[in-house]
């Protein structure tokens, strides 16, 4: 296995900056590189790990986050499977209890659970179990990592199962496979465009978003350009973190297009019906 922790940012280029003085790589690995590492690591503060499994492994490209609280640590999603994983978040996670869950239940975030004890399952009702949602998918819970509070909302739609994080101490919106710059795959039109509503709302409702973090980069940084599926190189990627505005936009057009699915093409995200 080979991982390490890389330079928050390119040498080259300018690191960018949020509101709370925290950067962003430049640069992901975009595949271009034979010799890079499985997974890329960028810290966003001291205790928000930001994993990308490399492109090269699968062209899948997910991004992973480790949130370390005083004494649990949240692992979402375990990637493809394609490389191990597990030796690198317990080295990441230290001796905190490890939870292993999932924005979704898709191969490409569920492929690394055998390495672990005990992941969160992945159908609606496991997930709505472990998490304590008794009313999936409405409601949103408190997931407590010790010093850290989460809220889970549940937004089914791409995934049966797909849920969001909310991290109140860093105002990040972990959005999964329902809002990252590419193609949003939906699979049940009807639940998706309810679930972004509701995501929308829930921001609206006292709960600021600083970013949006979801789980790919599909788009250059050509407004609205995604790359052909399946491409295992992504020279000029989208960057991966988007403003709040943007779900709002999503949740506009999504409201606008109406109750039959259609495809919508927007500079930071793909609305793609399947």
């Amino acid at each position: 296995m080979q991982h390490r922790r890389i330079p928050s940012h390119h040498p080259s280029l300018p690191a960018i900056t949020d509101n709370f003085g925290m950067t962003f790589p430049d640069h992901w690995d975009d595949g271009t590189d034979p010799s890079t590492p499985d997974h890329q690591i960028h810290w966003y503060d001291e205790r928000t790990a930001i994993i990308r499994q490399s492109l090269r492994t699968n062209f899948e490209g997910p991004f992973l986050y480790l949130l370390l609280g005083d004494e649990r640590a949240l692992l979402l999603d375990t990637g493809t499977g394609h490389v191990p994983l597990r030796p690198l978040i317990e080295e990441l996670a230290g001796e905190r209890e490890l939870v292993v869950a999932h924005t979704h239940g898709h191969g490409d975030h569920v492929g690394g659970d055998g390495e672990f004890d005990q992941p969160v399952g992945r159908s609606a009702e496991e997930v709505a179990a472990y998490f304590g949602l008794a009313d999936w998918p409405n409601g949103v819970v408190q997931f407590d990592l010790g010093g850290r509070l989460l809220d889970v909302v549940p937004i089914p739609g791409h995934h049966v199962s797909h849920i969001a994080a909310y991290d109140r101490s860093t105002r990040i919106l972990f959005s999964g496979d329902s809002l990252y710059p590419g193609r949003l795959y939906v699979f049940d039109w009807p639940a998706f465009r309810a679930s972004v509503a509701r995501l929308a709302a829930f921001v609206a409702d006292g709960n600021p978003v600083e970013w949006v973090l979801g789980a790919h980069i599909e788009l250059t940084s050509q407004p609205g350009q995604d790359y052909e599926m399946g491409a295992d190189k992504h020279p000029g990627e989208h960057v991966l973190q988007l403003r709040p505005d943007v779900l709002s936009e999503l949740a506009d057009v999504l409201a606008g297009a109406g109750e039959e699915p259609v495809r919508i093409e927007r500079d930071h995200f793909i609305v793609y019906p399947v």
